[in-house]
């Protein structure tokens, strides 16, 4: 909805959720029953560890699959997972296991080893062993310069990743990137660019008419019009009989044919722009999704060394905080997403052909790999798993989990009526819903005889938006004029944040002043140096309120600093009348 975004409001809401149980399902029991049930948000059948977009789908894959390594309560990585860490948690320890463990060893030069240990026993739910290979498989689909999944573990600074994935792209790209009027076929036939630039403009349509349907039906615009919807979508100028297919082209004036998360696709509703034109490439899909090389590369990541059948030491050029993360990748099957005779470590072949994915891409909506449960099916809005016999912490009590999508209005009725369809989900979690619960349970509680409810703190955050492109003074976002006219309204927006988040949330959400969930370590703390208040010092840099003051008089307050801010943007302030004028 925006080309820059700027946050300015933060808050952090506690939402119920059901995921605590995910950590040890094997262990869950429902009560002689061999079914669990899940009132869950709606899938798009992308459930591969590779190319999960939404969290829905990425659910899915969790449920089948295996990570290299696990993470502790709070968040911290679990290096000795084969024989186990105890950590404490709020007063209380915890073990975890994992299947891998990790050493992490500083050289003198400089660069880093993270060396890997895979546990030897660990099979995957089709009865096939887990080796290394399966490791350096999955990492090396990551890896590939065609490679356009969510996963940005190609950006870990690993020896020779970069000398890997130059001089190749997807020949998507390359045509997007030459433009329309391209008259140099020496990648890619004129036929081929033509039969692209058909898919992109009939795709790009539908990709604007999600848009359009997604304000409708959230209350943004009356049906039929895509004007009034682009208008909320930060699209004023349309006439007010425009199509999608002016909206789409409205877009491209804007960012030109860049389909990137920073170009077109940040104005999604949900699918991207990319997802749009294959689909109208139909069957042709594949031959877009190739890679072609555009110049010199290498065949192999010098920085992911196989040292044994369940071993491997991966080498960064430097220390990196987050490489740790990035490196517990989902280990995914090489006989079941690659091709096996294509495998072979000591002669550059990873599974696959280098930039072809193809096979990997096949098994997108069938995930296999070596978690608690075994993908069944997806049918009539149901996933269904069947707990996996093979997993290596034991096989899971209950037999059968189904997802089954339901719009978010109905969750609560889903697990709480008499003629409930679920055993456990997340409805939105405000102050209506806290007196639907309790009105449900005869003590008026949060837990009693017909629910029981867990909450924890989600791992996010909520945040109001500013476009810089568009809130600016003279077409320069980047002046002080245009950063202090955005100062204003933010310091407006935020002395009302305790209102508004209380009037909707009550006590199940909270205010933070930084854009980081209070659930992070990185979090900064009230007694931490130099903490304040967002948006609480004036254009002077002094600061707006006092302890004493009444709610009225900080909203006075702000007032006063966001017509100073102004006044800084060179906005023109009439005493008399107390306004400001054109």
């Amino acid at each position: 909805m925006s080309t820059e975004r700027v946050n300015i409001d933060t808050v952090t809401p506690d939402i119920t959720t059901f995921w605590d149980w995910m950590n040890d399902i094997e262990l869950l029991e429902t009560n002689g029953n061999d079914q669990l049930v899940v009132g869950y948000d709606y899938f798009s059948s992308k459930f591969s560890p590779f190319f999960g977009k939404t969290q829905y789908d990425v659910d899915v894959g969790d449920m089948t699959t295996q990570y290299l390594m696990g993470l502790d309560r709070e968040g911290n990585p679990v290096l000795n997972g084969i024989e186990g860490e105890t950590r404490s948690y709020n007063g209380t320890d915890y073990t975890y296991t994992g299947i891998s463990d990790v050493e992490i060893v500083q050289n003198d030069d400089g660069t880093v080893d993270y060396n890997i240990t895979l546990r030897d026993d660990i099979v995957f739910s089709d009865g096939t062993p887990m080796t290394i290979d399966d490791v350096i498989f999955s990492m090396y689909v990551l890896s590939d310069p065609t490679y356009d999944g969510s996963s940005t573990f190609y950006a870990v600074p690993i020896e020779g990743m970069e000398e890997y994935r130059s001089g190749m792209d997807l020949l998507l790209n390359l045509i997007v990137a030459a433009g329309p009027d391209n008259t140099d076929f020496t990648n890619w036939t004129e036929e081929q660019q033509t039969t692209l630039w058909d898919a992109f403009w009939k795709g790009g349509e539908k990709f604007a008419q999600e848009i359009v349907d997604y304000c409708v039906d959230n209350g943004y615009a009356e049906a039929g019009d895509v004007a009034g919807a682009a208008a909320a979508w930060n699209y004023p100028d349309l006439a007010a009989d425009a199509t999608a297919a002016d909206f789409f082209q409205a877009m491209v004036d804007a960012y030109g044919y860049d389909i990137s998360d920073a170009g077109i696709n940040l104005e999604t509703a949900g699918t991207a722009i990319s997802d749009f034109i294959l689909a109208e490439l139909g069957d042709k899909a594949a031959e877009y999704q190739a890679g072609v090389a555009t110049g010199s590369t290498v065949p192999n990541i010098s920085g992911i060394v196989k040292t044994g059948d369940y071993s491997m030491t991966v080498r960064t050029t430097r220390y990196d905080a987050a490489a740790i993360y990035q490196l517990g990748v989902t280990v995914a099957p090489l006989h079941y997403y690659g091709d096996v005779s294509k495998y072979d470590y000591e002669n550059n072949m990873f599974g696959f052909t280098k930039g072809d994915l193809s096979t990997v891409r096949d098994k997108t909506t069938q995930p296999l790999g070596a978690g608690p449960y075994k993908f069944v099916s997806y049918a009539n809005g149901v996933v269904t798993f069947e707990a996996n016999e093979n997993y290596w912490k034991g096989q899971p009590k209950t037999q059968y989990v189904l997802f089954q999508e339901t719009a978010a209005s109905d969750k609560l009725s889903g697990v709480a009526s008499d003629a409930a369809t679920f055993d456990i989900t997340d409805p939105n979690f405000n102050v209506d819903t806290v007196e639907d619960i309790k009105g449900y349970n005869s003590n008026g509680e949060l837990t009693g005889d017909k629910l029981t409810t867990f909450t924890i703190d989600n791992l996010g955050y909520g945040y109001i938006a500013m476009c810089a492109n568009n809130v600016c003074i003279d077409g320069d976002p980047a002046s002080d004029a245009s950063k202090n006219l955005r100062k204003g309204f933010a310091t407006l927006f935020a002395v009302y944040r305790d209102t508004v988040v209380n009037s909707y949330y009550g006590e199940t959400a909270s205010i933070i002043q930084y854009p980081i969930s209070n659930t992070s370590w990185a979090a900064p703390r009230p007694a931490d140096e130099g903490y304040e208040t967002a948006f609480s010092v004036d254009v002077d840099g002094n600061p707006i309120y006092t302890d004493d003051m009444t709610e009225q008089e900080r909203y006075d307050a702000a007032l006063q600093a966001a017509i100073g801010f102004f006044k800084a943007a060179g906005l023109n302030w009439d005493e008399a009348s107390g306004k400001f004028v054109a």
